[in-house]
């Protein structure tokens, strides 16, 4: 029994470390832009490198000692422990770019986690803070794409206003022009108000903790900071929410990225084939009452051989996607004491289900 027990220790270390490897290397990626990226250690000591995490089509699996890797290569950093090189860290922008001196000193620092990462040493805080890291990371990258679009959405009615300014000097005492212009103009910056505040929503870090929060106010926030991306691909998000949903005590800002992640997903997903719908309801099973949010799209649906993959680390169908989304919204909500589901719509599409608990502690603390 006891050779049993270390068998299984051994393999659950070894999956901690493959996954550490591969959210540092994506980490890295996504920081730094990359275009590929492999980390390969050394399968024995003075033994050739195999590859033990990648991003991209690196196409690498194993180096013989002294073999020098298909190119180009941005950089190529041995992997160093006490015991000597143990590995080596190659990374890639388009074209092989070189890195700049601070991006280098990055990539070299990720090489030293790696080192220790082949030591064996504090995989289990190691482990932790790359998680939190990779939320960060994936958030940072929605926040990106949000940003880019609510640019836009600003610009045009700048524009507007702009326009009225310059001609108002010639229109001054067109009381009617003036009224015309007053309107339009307050209307407008209502607008650009409104959106930087829900972006601003988003992005505020905020410690993790539970409180009473309205979901439905979430859900609308994150409903229109997506609507200029929806437009890009061509769809639009309706959303209906249920006007009994009970408060919930959850992490807003966690809940947010969510949202995000299963919204922009359904968005991409559906592209012109027709809208995205987005509604709130609350159900009771099991004697406990949840709050659920319902996201269909109208895309081609997901594939039955990968319907029990989508919410596993790296797993992704997407050109350049990171398959990271899906993994961490399920640990939030699991975190939450939630889950998600996914069905097939019957109309064609895909239903994602995001369940959370309304627990009797939570309404006693709304009550007061």
């Amino acid at each position: 029994m006891e050779e049993v027990g270390t068998g299984l220790h051994r393999a659950e270390t070894d999956a901690e470390r493959a996954e550490l490897a591969g959210a540092l290397v994506t980490l890295l990626a996504r920081g730094l832009h990359l275009e590929r990226a492999v980390l390969l250690v050394e399968e024995t000591p003075g033994g050739s490198l195999v590859a033990v995490a990648a991003h991209g089509a690196a196409h690498i699996d194993r180096l013989q000692p002294g073999e020098m890797p298909d190119g180009p290569w941005s950089a190529a950093i041995p992997v160093r422990s006490a015991a000597g090189v143990t590995g080596l860290l190659l990374v890639a922008r388009a074209g092989g770019a070189p890195l700049a001196p601070r991006d280098l000193g990055l990539a070299q620092h990720l090489a030293a986690g790696a080192a220790r990462l082949a030591e064996h040493r504090r995989m289990a805080a190691d482990l932790a803070s790359s998680r939190e890291l990779l939320a960060r990371a994936d958030r940072l990258s929605a926040l990106g794409m949000l940003a880019a679009g609510v640019a836009h959405e600003i610009r045009n009615p700048l524009v507007s206003v702009r326009t009225f300014i310059q001609l108002l000097p010639e229109r001054m005492g067109d009381d009617e022009f003036r009224t015309t212009f007053r309107d339009l103009a307050l209307a407008e910056i209502e607008r650009i108000c409104g959106l930087i505040n829900d972006l601003l929503a988003f992005s505020r870090p905020a410690p993790a903790q539970l409180d009473p929060t309205d979901l439905n106010d979430l859900v609308g926030q994150i409903v229109r900071l997506l609507d200029a991306e929806a437009r890009k691909h061509g769809t639009t998000v309706a959303y209906t929410e249920d006007p009994a949903l009970p408060r919930i005590a959850v992490d807003d800002s966690q809940i947010k990225q969510v949202l995000m992640n299963v919204v922009l997903n359904a968005i991409e997903a559906s592209g012109r084939r027709g809208p995205v719908e987005v509604k709130t309801r609350h159900a009771r099973r099991g004697g406990e009452t949840w709050c659920v949010v319902e996201v269909a799209d109208a895309g081609p649906g997901i594939q039955p051989e990968h319907r029990d993959r989508i919410f596993d680390p790296f797993f992704t169908t997407k050109d350049g996607g990171s398959g990271l989304g899906l993994f961490i919204a399920q640990r939030i909500v699991t975190q939450h004491g939630g889950h998600m589901r996914t069905a097939a719509r019957t109309a064609g599409g895909t239903l994602f289900s995001i369940h959370l608990p309304v627990r009797a502690g939570q309404r006693d603390v709304d009550a007061r």
